[in-house]
């Protein structure tokens, strides 16, 4: 798959994290770091909006400001009212998952949903990290005029990091299905092979 233009903010945000700028001598494309994400992705369909209003003189509320309970959304996240219409804010923050409206009192009329996919960033380093890591594995280390050059220290230093990454993944909520436990025992299965967010 072709990179996606909506997806230019993440692939950026993820070579910040592994310390791969974009340049002649990056270690990954813009292609393979996008596959790292897209592993990562959830897709969300109509999840509900927290909506934090401003309070304006006088006390009155004015429903404004929208949070998403994660960030890193992809550009082409949508916003939908009460009637499943789609909405246009007039602030976007996919960053960390915020949106803006601005219109008069009281402003947008609740709820707000939002369907788009949203990516764990940190999990994507990681791999991507370990990669790097693995294509180093044959570094050397070797001395010359009483110096001494230890290549290897870079895959410590990258898997190092790879671990603190993994450590600040998102967490993923796995139901599986015991054939131990049965109908014919008295038990009956859990819904088997759901992968996702609690929202």
């Amino acid at each position: 798959m072709a990179v996606r233009d909506k997806m230019a903010f993440l692939i950026d945000k993820t070579r910040n994290l592994i310390g791969d700028p974009a340049s002649a001598t990056q270690q990954f494309t813009a292609q393979q770091i996008q596959d790292a994400l897209d592993v990562y992705r959830v897709y969300v369909r109509y999840a509900l909006l927290l909506c934090d209003p401003t309070r304006s003189p006088g006390g009155a509320l004015n429903y404004d400001n929208f949070y998403a309970k994660v960030g890193d959304w992809e550009d082409d996240a949508q916003l939908f009212g009460p009637s499943y219409q789609p909405l246009t804010p007039a602030q976007t923050d996919t960053l960390t998952g915020h949106w803006v409206f601005s219109l008069p009192n009281p402003g947008q009329l609740l709820p707000v949903f939002i369907t788009g996919q949203t990516y764990d960033v940190y999990g994507a380093s990681a791999d991507l990290l370990l990669r790097w890591a693995a294509s180093l594995a044959r570094a050397y280390n070797f001395s010359a005029n009483g110096v001494v050059f230890q290549r290897s220290q870079q895959t410590q230093e990258l898997r190092a990091m790879a671990a603190e990454y993994r450590r600040m993944q998102r967490p993923r909520v796995v139901q599986l299905k015991r054939d131990d436990l049965n109908s014919e025992n008295g038990y009956t299965n859990a819904p088997s092979g759901l992968i996702g967010l609690d929202w």
